[in-house]
């Protein structure tokens, strides 16, 4: 199967989120991952900022692994996470990428990395205890969190 983004989070009409145990599981037992550690990757942030492009280029440059030219060329299109422009909110839950990178510690000992994203908050559908929710697991679960914003911290 072709590596590509996964729903792991879903979220009901009515606020309620679902968690797809067995996709999640196909991810942290795949074959790359097993008996090492992991290190979670995720972007949170205002919709429509740019977190699903940026995640792009991480994966860009996860898969170029050392090399110097890893942007690739100018016109060259990015393949990954799926955004498009527009005013609209495109990704909703939380969508990991289905295949990790493996990298290597300064120790030598080789980690596990995994990319996630997150649905963007202070959206017109939204509650703020979706945005809460979304924002607190993401940290909770996340070896590292990217907080994408444009402008100042909102309450």
């Amino acid at each position: 199967m072709e590596p590509g983004p996964v729903q792991i989070v879903s979220i009901t009409e009515d606020h309620k989120f679902i968690l797809d145990e067995k996709k999640l599981k196909e991810i942290l037992y795949h074959h790359k991952a097993r008996e090492k550690k992991v290190a979670l990757v995720s972007i949170a942030g205002d919709f429509r900022k740019g977190k699903s492009f940026l995640l792009d280029f991480f994966l860009r440059y996860l898969r170029a692994k050392d090399a110097k030219d890893w942007m690739g060329k100018e016109n060259e299109p990015l393949r990954g996470f799926d955004w498009r422009g527009g005013a609209a909110r495109h990704t909703t839950g939380m969508i990991m990428w289905s295949e990790p990178f493996l990298m290597s510690m300064p120790d030598g000992e080789e980690v596990a990395v995994l990319l996630m994203d997150t649905q963007g908050t202070f959206d017109s559908n939204s509650t703020v205890f979706v945005n809460a929710f979304i924002f607190a697991l993401t940290l909770l679960v996340s070896s590292v969190t990217v907080y994408n914003i444009m402008h100042n911290l909102q309450e």
